[in-house]
């Protein structure tokens, strides 16, 4: 029966190890040995220690530079001697055992204060989707202090299909609300394409590999789902690749607003489903290429945030059944309002609820926009660049003061701006 190696890594006793152990420095395991640390805990003894772990108490001495089996201290770090050799008392070959003939252990890490799922995943050589999947965790951003996480083996590069040569995800793992980069190099020429949680993503690049974006709804629920992957040859062939995606949660207020009584008919649902299919025809328009380059600019000449993107609303104490898709800057009325990027403008009208509206086409299914102005200073079809003035801040349409509402849609998903701004996408 196969013996599983279990290490519990507490680092955040090396003070008390070093003030309480008075052994003399552990010495370097063999070279025909790895070594792993154990710390001692209440209860152990040498023995059960060597006992656990197959090894002799021989060994451990050695190892550690011991002269008193009998003298260790709780806290105490212990070399652990792990032979190579399959016939080392207490290892049996099995399914973990490496091409070399080694044996690759499960070990148990304790979470320390200020860790985080991705810098533990990346200390063990592993992808966060990896570490969640073998402790069943749903989202990468609940961790507490002394947990326990299973860390299992490291093992080769993800291995993909041809013509697949490379995949890579970033962020990883993603949040609500975030957009998703995928880049894909292949090794030989096809046509690709995927799809996330139903809804398909379209790839920029040449028939050797491309990056495409994907929207991740703020209200998407947390775990790891699978991303698709599609290479099709000139031959007709096509080959698939899977990709664990972990998405976590955005950590999102939540937002009581009351609407002054002139602006009740607002909130009719018929109304607020009518504006909402008007915009929405226009953003479901792919152009073919990109047209901006580098991080998004900042709207505005200030940074204040009034209401981030992803807060959760209620209206006049409703229940909270919607979400902000965008990001609220407070700022006075008639105040300039600029294209963060380059692009074409798609739609600049009035709406009854949106206000003063704009929308940017930037390309590639990427659209910005921009809700109650008090003037829209550009047409549809004009082509911008960033910076250039595009209309005066105001309060039209639903909104309780003079403010910008400023969105980005990939493939009609609201994303977070903000993200836009702190990061060249793609």
């Amino acid at each position: 029966m196969e013996k599983r190696l279990i290490i519990v890594l507490l680092v955040g006793l090396l003070a008390v190890t070093a003030a309480l152990a008075p052994a003399a420095p552990a010495a370097a395991a063999p070279p025909t040995q790895t070594a792993e640390v154990y710390v001692v805990q209440a209860g152990d003894t040498l023995s059960s220690i060597a006992w656990r772990f197959g090894v002799t108490v021989d060994d451990m001495l050695v190892a550690n530079g011991l002269t008193d089996a009998d003298l260790i201290l709780t806290g105490q770090q212990l070399v652990i001697p792990i032979a190579s050799s399959p016939d080392e008392p207490g290892i049996t070959p099995g399914e973990n055992e490496t091409a070399s003939g080694s044996q690759e252990f499960s070990q148990v890490y304790v979470v320390q204060p200020g860790d985080t799922l991705f810098a533990i995943a990346t200390q063990f050589g592993l992808t966060v989707s990896e570490v969640m999947l073998a402790n069943g965790i749903t989202d990468p951003h609940w961790l507490s202090v002394g947990q326990l996480l299973t860390i299992p083996p490291a093992g080769l590069p993800p291995s993909y299909p041809a013509p697949f040569a490379a995949v890579l995800l970033s962020p990883a793992p993603v949040v609500q609300g975030q957009t998703l980069v995928v880049r894909v190099d292949l090794d030989e020429p096809a046509a690709l394409s995927g799809e996330f949680d139903g809804r398909p993503f379209r790839f920029v690049g040449d028939r050797t590999g491309g990056w495409a974006l994907v929207g991740i709804h703020a209200l998407q629920p947390t775990g790891v789902y699978s991303l698709t992957l599609r290479a099709s040859r000139s031959d007709e062939t096509q080959a698939t690749a899977i990709v664990d995606v972990a998405v976590g949660s955005g950590l999102f207020d939540t937002e009581y607003i009351s609407v002054p009584p002139d602006q009740g008919d607002l909130l009719d649902p018929d109304l607020i489903r009518d504006e909402y299919a008007r915009v929405a025809d226009v953003w479901s328009q792919v152009s073919p290429r990109p047209l901006w380059e580098g991080p998004f600019a900042l709207p505005l000449a200030t940074d204040r945030i009034t209401s981030y993107f992803g807060t959760r609303r209620s209206y006049n104490e409703g229940p909270v059944s919607s979400f902000h898709a965008g990001v609220d800057f407070g700022e006075s009325e008639g105040s300039p309002i600029y294209a963060p990027a380059a692009g074409r403008v798609a739609f600049a009208e009035f709406l009854d609820v949106r206000g003063g509206s704009t929308l940017i086409d930037h390309g590639v299914g990427i659209y910005s926009g921009y809700w109650h102005q008090s003037q829209i200073l550009v047409q549809p079809e004009q082509t911008v660049e960033t910076g250039d003035l595009i209309g005066f801040v105001g309060g039209t349409g639903l909104s309780t003061a003079p403010h910008l509402h400023w969105e980005v849609r990939v493939a009609g998903i609201a994303v977070d701006p903000i993200q836009w701004t702190k990061m060249a996408i793609p």
